[in-house]
């Protein structure tokens, strides 16, 4: 259906990256699906469009969605993931806005990097020293939490859906 305010159009997979590209707008191409999934396969569009005229997804002529599934994931409900990075991220609040931003991205690169000081010092542009520093007020303010498995993949969650919404309006 060509004619509403968000067009939408139903092909078989696989689709021609040029074809789109012709069509002269931005479009997003929903994961392929089978045909009872296609209502699925076009919120996830849908979504992709908002995100991208939010500044979360890259401006491209065409989106497509399968190169961007965790992002759709950690974003398609803003509400919830506030919430979650409220819960999980509460340690951070009783510090001031410049220092918790900091302790943020190192906790999140201390998650993606096992704890490697050289790796997140290298990876945040700092020295290891500094580093080493930030993770002890980290180890402080969230205490045991830091060694529990699921709390980790939370926190690393909540960090990686407020780092995408700081990019969306």
């Amino acid at each position: 259906d060509l004619e509403p305010p968000q067009p939408y159009l139903l092909l078989p997979a696989p689709v021609e990256a040029d074809a789109l590209a012709r069509l002269g707008t931005r479009v997003a191409v929903g994961p392929a699906t089978d045909l009872a999934a296609a209502a699925h396969s076009l919120r996830w569009a849908r979504s992709a469009l908002r995100l991208v005229a939010g500044g979360a997804l890259p401006d491209v002529p065409v989106t497509w969605c399968a190169e961007h599934l965790t992002t759709l994931w950690l974003l398609s409900d803003v509400p919830l993931a506030d919430q979650l990075a409220d819960r999980e991220l509460a340690p951070l609040t009783r510090f001031p806005d410049r220092t918790r931003r900091r302790l943020g991205e190192t906790l999140l690169s201390w998650l993606e990097n096992g704890g490697n000081s050289e790796k997140i010092a290298v990876e945040l542009s700092v020295h290891p020293q500094t580093v080493r520093y930030r993770v002890r007020q980290l180890k402080q303010a969230f205490g045991e939490r830091l060694e529990d498995a699921d709390a980790r993949f939370a926190m690393q969650v909540a960090l990686r859906a407020s780092g995408l919404r700081s990019r969306v309006p």
